[in-house]
């Protein structure tokens, strides 16, 4: 015969089992998070757009951005999206890296060393080979000399990031931006959307009064 179960001996039994308890909810959760991460329908490479920006700024402010250019200009795409990183010595290079090597984002806004260091790695496309973009460069009076670095493996020279100094549009979104340069990751698996992209950014960027566009009202 089973002996009952008293409240004295379940209170015993909580306070040297409680951990498994908390254990168990905890796996639980990792678990669900987990299946519903990899059952969530992710947009393909070519339907989305995701901009890095290393360094700190208004987060909503450009997430409305973001979705202003999606429903106007890009409407062919799923979904477009902005993240500011923060910059960290130890794991700013690691996260870098592993971005590009995983084919995780499309745009890169990096400070000038990262910028340099990436660049002659072959970790970005040349920018001179979008139709226009230094014709219009050039007709705005925008100087991107900077952008230029030596590829190592090749010792042959290209446009690897625009120098966002000259946009002072952007200052509504981010802070201490004058030294970073924007660039597209050679893994991007996007190249034609973020280009256009790219040229319609910097050409709302170039404008000091460029204004925050409003979310949409709905019904």
């Amino acid at each position: 015969m089973k002996t009952p179960v008293t409240k004295k001996d379940f209170r015993n039994h909580l306070t040297y089992s409680w951990w498994k308890y908390a254990l168990l909810a905890v796996i639980a959760i990792f678990g669900w998070n987990l299946i519903y991460t990899v059952t969530e329908y992710q947009p393909p490479k070519n339907k989305c757009i995701d901009m890095f920006i290393f360094g700190s700024g208004e987060q909503a402010l450009l997430d409305v951005y973001m979705e202003d250019v999606r429903q106007k200009e890009m409407s062919d795409m799923e979904a477009m999206s902005s993240v500011f990183q923060v910059l960290d010595e130890t794991y700013t290079p690691m996260q870098i890296m592993t971005y590009v090597a995983a084919g995780e984002g499309h745009l890169f806004m990096l400070p000038k060393d990262y910028f340099q260091n990436y660049s002659s790695e072959g970790s970005f496309l040349p920018l001179e080979n979008i139709p226009g973009l230094t014709d219009w460069l050039d007709a705005s009076g925008v100087s991107y000399d900077r952008g230029w670095r030596t590829y190592n493996e090749t010792g042959e020279r290209h446009l690897y990031g625009i120098p966002m100094a000259a946009f002072p549009g952007f200052s509504q979104y981010a802070y201490g931006y004058d030294e970073h340069f924007l660039s597209i990751s050679v893994t991007n698996g996007n190249d034609e959307n973020s280009a256009k992209f790219l040229k319609l950014f910097l050409e709302d960027m170039l404008d000091p009064n460029h204004t925050i566009p409003l979310p949409a009202e709905t019904e």
